[in-house]
């Protein structure tokens, strides 16, 4: 009797593990780091049918969200109305995953389908939709002190570079400098996002300092980088934080050494070059690196 009521103990237990288990996602994520977005998708409706706790349930919810950027990004950019579809829904997940337990995954990808949505909308249409965003962001990065997040620099730099300045919005070019080159120098080692290289360097190109005003402005930055009170305040000035005597990786010489427009070719032709070392690339990277290649051969 002993023995029966001994397995059937160890039966219950196992059963309550199966079910407390957390979430496997990793086959999700390997399909979405290889653009499989709707086998992802799939797989992560069938998990989240299963899931039986909110901690689990954000996971699905927020890579869903993820998704939905993608699957968005997909579609030919006249087809706005099914562009803002997926983006509205990716931020839906986004907000439900928020509710289900905070992290700062979810309030990432809400923000990120909030801004294609922008994006997509054109930024004066936009307007209302950004000081949430910016909201949602500084809750990374303050409240969660979140800094190594790759993605919302990214999205963070894009936020202050689109938006107009001035007494219409809170845009700021030199900030998103700045923003955008924290975002770089958080790239996870073992990915490549050619879309990040892009957008320094179409802001470096834009902003057109020459060497001796990088120089100037950079020795200020290093004052207001050391006094910062938060991250958000703090990494304004990330690019001036040692006043321009710091070395980014894709280059043998200083920020205070080279102009904008050098730096700015620079970075595209390490991207390429890095892409042709890497060799073929998934479909959504090969889209991107065309169009450094034709950045490179406009600008020089």
């Amino acid at each position: 009797m002993k023995k029966i009521v001994g397995i059937a103990l160890v039966l219950t237990l196992l059963a309550t593990v199966s079910l407390t288990a957390a979430v496997d996602t990793v086959r999700a994520d390997e399909l979405y780091e290889i653009d499989a977005f709707t086998q992802a998708e799939a797989l992560l409706e069938e998990q989240l049918a299963q899931v039986t706790n909110d901690a689990d349930r954000a996971e699905v919810l927020w890579r869903l969200a993820r998704l939905q950027v993608s699957l968005g990004d997909e579609l030919d950019e006249d087809d706005k109305d099914g562009r803002f579809a997926f983006y509205e829904k990716g931020e839906q997940y986004a907000m439900q995953s928020i509710e289900a337990n905070t992290s700062w995954e979810g309030y990432l990808w809400k923000c990120s389908n909030i801004g294609r949505w922008g994006q997509t909308k054109g930024p004066l249409n936009a307007l209302g939709k950004a000081k949430g965003m910016l909201e949602d962001l500084t809750t990374i990065v303050n409240t969660l002190g979140v800094l190594d997040s790759s993605e919302t620099w990214y999205v963070l730099s894009s936020l202050y570079d689109e938006l107009p300045g001035g007494f219409i919005s809170f845009g700021n070019k030199d900030w998103a400098v700045s923003y955008m080159r924290m975002a770089m120098d958080t790239i996870p080692s073992h990915l490549y996002y050619p879309g990040h290289y892009l957008k320094l360097a179409e802001e470096l190109y834009a902003r057109d300092w020459s060497a001796s005003k990088r120089s100037k402005e950079m020795r200020s930055m290093e004052k207001d980088w050391k006094e910062g009170s938060t991250n958000l305040e703090k990494y304004r000035y990330y690019e001036g934080k040692d006043g321009g005597k710091s070395k980014p990786f894709y280059s043998s010489v200083t920020l205070d050494r080279m102009s904008d427009r050098q730096e700015a070719v620079m970075v595209l032709s390490y991207a390429l070059a890095k892409a042709n070392i890497l060799g073929p690339l998934k479909e959504s990277d090969a889209v991107v690196v065309e169009e450094i290649q034709e950045l490179i051969d406009d600008w020089t």
